[in-house]
């Protein structure tokens, strides 16, 4: 009823969803589980933010009780005329000047003074955010990358995305290396972009880079070193964080999108003071967790690299919220494996692999996660008449144990690379070992 009405091409009240989009809920609609709309969901949220901001806007000017009208009255004179006109020229100079820099994709490095400059047209309460914030933002870094292309200067971020990728491909894989090398010097290092007007580096700098890499003779033939890469890198960063972030920042749209956050988490709060002081019923209580963190939430457990640090962070937290995330990842992949209408036969092997990993395990504790015993109970005791829902309450609970320690790994993760994260995590995780064995031989001590 949801896809006929909504989503499908012929649907009488349809929300526009995009056709590729379209197609993945019709593909995974049999058989349905939670998580089939959470595409046409976050479009709808981001389809709503202007029309809520505006309602806002509105709400407050209704219920005030006194409006403030502003009234400018001045003498009409000659002098006043000639200073007005005078005025109009010095504003109207300033502007163009702006819309050069800006339409000419700020042509090279600005100098440190003019980098502080466009800090300080940031407001004071928006300045701490950095581009890494931006990063593990990705409603924000998506308007971020069209506010850039808004600007003709997206090749900045796809240049620094590009080599962040190169970066992150392991030595071991030669062939993928060098070509993803080859595939960053064909398209960025020419005078199209690093050596053109455009350039993130200066005249100097861009001297230095060519001297390091070996000059012209050289970058013809072969591709580029990977000190090379990460200076070039550096340069498209700084511009990236000193010059356009600020813009960004700066800009009405994003204001009016940190406003609405603001609302929301008031909203939030109400709801949470309302459940404190009466009880809320289930449905209710779910509203009280936004729907965009959930949306995110559920994205970051599908991504191995994200879903790999999450696990490892957990593991501090718990003992069985470890084998919380790998069973809702495997939960996930026995969803994919009832939407290809495979053979029954192999998506029952799958159930009672489930089964015996996690919720009746020959190594002790038989539960390896953390659901109550009475769901753990009812799986087992309908094994035999198994349908597509069975992990279905298993699977919402872990969601929910897991969905608290999200905003503390949010919090982490901030100001952290990826191969730092793991590595600050397996320190912790190696002082947590030695910790519990100190205190096993100090027991051990105590009892003899």
């Amino acid at each position: 009823h949801l896809f006929a009405t909504y989503i499908a091409p012929s649907a009488t009240l349809d929300i526009g969803l995009q056709q590729e989009k379209k197609k993945e809920i019709y593909m995974k609609i049999q058989l349905p589980f939670e998580d089939l709309f959470d595409t046409a969901e976050e479009y709808i949220l981001l389809l709503l933010l202007e029309p809520w901001t505006k309602m806002a806007k509105s709400d407050q000017v209704a219920y005030r009780k006194v409006e403030l009208v502003e009234e400018t009255r001045q003498l009409d004179s000659t002098y006043f005329r000639k200073l007005q006109a005078l005025h109009k020229e010095t504003v109207s100079k300033k502007a163009e000047d702006t819309t050069c820099e800006i339409g000419s994709g700020i042509s090279v490095l600005p100098h440190v003074s003019k980098q502080t400059e466009y800090w300080n047209n940031v407001p004071a309460e928006y300045r701490h955010f950095n581009f890494n914030d931006l990063l593990n933002n990705k409603l924000e870094f998506e308007h971020f990358h069209q506010f850039l292309e808004a600007h003709s200067s997206s090749m900045d971020l796809m240049c620094w995305t590009d080599i962040e990728q190169f970066r992150r491909i392991t030595y071991r894989d030669r062939k993928q290396r060098e070509a993803k090398s080859m595939y960053i010097k064909n398209k960025y290092f020419n005078k199209k972009y690093f050596f053109g007007p455009n350039s993130p580096a200066s005249l100097y700098q861009q001297d230095q880079i060519m001297h390091l890499s070996g000059g012209w003779g050289k970058i013809l033939h072969e591709q580029l070193d990977a000190a090379v890469l990460i200076e070039i890198q550096k340069h498209v960063l700084n511009r990236l964080e000193n010059v356009w972030l600020p813009l960004f920042l700066a800009s009405e749209q994003f204001a009016a999108r940190q406003k609405i956050k603001v609302q929301m988490k008031d909203i939030a709060e109400e709801l949470l003071l309302q459940k404190r002081e009466r009880k809320i019923g289930p449905v209710e209580s779910k509203w009280i967790s936004s729907s965009c963190e959930i949306i995110a939430f559920r994205k970051a457990l599908l991504n191995p690299i994200t879903a790999r640090q999450f696990q490892r962070f957990v593991a501090l937290k718990g003992d069985l919220l470890e084998n919380g995330v790998l069973f809702w990842q495997e939960v996930q992949k026995y969803k994919d494996l009832c939407h290809s209408h495979c053979d029954e036969s192999l998506i029952h092997k799958k159930i009672m692999t489930i089964i015996n990993c996690f919720i009746n395990s020959s190594i002790p504790p038989a539960l390896q996660i953390d659901i109550p015993l009475e769901q753990a109970q009812k799986i087992i005791e309908h094994r035999k008449e198994l349908g597509p829902y069975v992990f279905r309450e298993a699977q919402m609970t872990i969601f929910g144990v897991l969905f608290k320690f999200w905003p503390q790994f949010c919090e982490f993760r901030k100001n952290l690379t990826d191969e730092k994260i793991m590595s600050v995590l397996e320190r912790r995780q190696e002082y947590s070992k030695q910790k519990k064995k100190l205190v096993v031989t100090e027991d051990e001590k105590f009892a003899k």
